[in-house]
């Protein structure tokens, strides 16, 4: 089981979010292996039921946006769905790649030695997705590698009740009043915040309560114009990696953040690597 609380060490994880995406396919096994091949410790997938229950990954609720496929997932069944191929949102005129079923990229994160955060985007009643999602982890030798996140936290509270050895990763878009009292709310392990929300204050408040800190990063061309006008985030992000701040970074840019991380002091922290 890896640490979630690398930043007491002097380590941090690096997630590649949705793979190692700023020059592939998202959700794809090719994004995945380039994000091992850079040093990432994680890659973040999304998962998507189709009407006849398979979990596939896939970001969006349709496939018109990042695929070659039309309609809402929910109301295709795998078998129709197979015959489309991913398509890059950025219009690079990249091979697509398969819409893959959960259970593959597991053993195929396995064999990478990758951890995963898995979040889940669709909408259910009952527990039989959760039941689904934690027997997939356990069949790929996989619930002691994966952090199950949303943006939902009455999901992450049901599923660790349902299965308390999963760990689970909250996603923050807000300036919360009390974070730590939110994260405890849902038992969370982890709680990403994203850019620009992210504070010191909060990651102390996270950390006091021993809970994990990461924040989502948008590539580094973002920020270049803002800058340009004297608004420097990155070297405020540089400041947080060095006091300690965060126990891992999110991004789309496996390579860029690699670097960025090393140059301010840290190791990389591997999911193999820790027992």
């Amino acid at each position: 089981m890896f640490d979630i609380l690398p930043s007491r060490s002097g380590q941090i994880l690096v997630c590649g979010h949705r793979g190692h995406v700023i020059d592939g396919h998202e959700n794809s096994r090719p994004s995945l292996q380039r994000a091992a091949e850079l040093g990432a410790s994680l890659c973040e997938i999304d998962l998507r039921q189709t009407r006849d229950g398979r979990l596939l990954v896939f970001h969006d609720d349709i496939l018109d946006n990042a695929s070659t496929g039309t309609g809402l997932i929910c109301q295709r069944d795998h078998a129709d769905i197979a015959r489309f191929r991913t398509r890059a949102r950025n219009g690079l005129p990249i091979e697509g790649q398969p819409i893959e079923l959960f259970e593959d990229m597991l053993a195929f994160s396995r064999e990478l030695g990758l951890g995963l955060i898995v979040e889940i985007k669709d909408k259910f009643e009952g527990s039989a997705y959760l039941e689904q999602v934690i027997s997939a982890l356990g069949n790929a030798g996989m619930l002691d590698r994966v952090l199950i996140s949303s943006f939902d936290y009455v999901v992450l509270r049901d599923i660790k009740h349902l299965e308390p050895r999963i760990r689970t990763m909250g996603i923050n878009y807000h300036h919360l009043t009390d974070p730590a009292a939110a994260a405890g709310s849902a038992s969370m392990d982890v709680m990403n915040t994203d850019y620009p929300q992210f504070s010191a204050d909060l990651a102390k408040g996270l950390h006091a309560a021993n809970i994990g800190v990461s924040h989502y990063v948008p590539p580094p061309q973002y920020f270049e114009l803002r800058a340009s006008y004297g608004v420097n985030y990155l070297q405020t992000l540089a400041g947080f990696l060095r006091a300690g701040l965060i126990d891992m970074l999110v991004c789309d840019d496996v390579a860029w953040t690699m670097d960025f991380v090393r140059a301010n002091g840290l190791a990389v922290a591997k999911v193999d690597a820790i027992q």
